[in-house]
């Protein structure tokens, strides 16, 4: 390979390259593809709440706890558990400013 065509083949690609979105970005309103329980527990979890400690708030077992959780990184197509916590709390700081507030997810 030459030099010429490794900085051609470089100039192409940067040309046609586009800007990744983050994979926290929240452009739309992903918290409306989950249940209101599935995201009450969610939005326990950005507390930084364990899985038991949510079940004895809502009287459940730990089981139905991590039902719900496992239910919700589904439905929000996240990679993990940590995954959807950080984009619950990201969309909740902008479509629900004064519940992540209270929280203290965001300023």
């Amino acid at each position: 390979m030459t030099a010429h065509f490794a900085l051609h083949s470089t100039r192409d690609l940067l040309r046609r390259a586009r800007p990744l979105p983050s994979i926290l970005e929240p452009t739309e309103n992903i918290l409306d593809g989950v249940t209101p329980r599935q995201l009450e527990i969610m939005m326990k979890l950005c507390e930084g709440k364990v899985n038991k400690q949510i079940a004895y708030e809502l009287g459940v077992t730990t089981a139905t706890v991590k039902a719900h959780i496992r239910f919700a990184i589904k439905r929000l197509g996240a990679k993990n558990r940590v995954h959807a916590v950080a984009m619950v709390a990201a969309n909740a700081a902008l479509h629900r400013p004064q519940q992540a507030a209270e929280m203290g997810l965001c300023a």
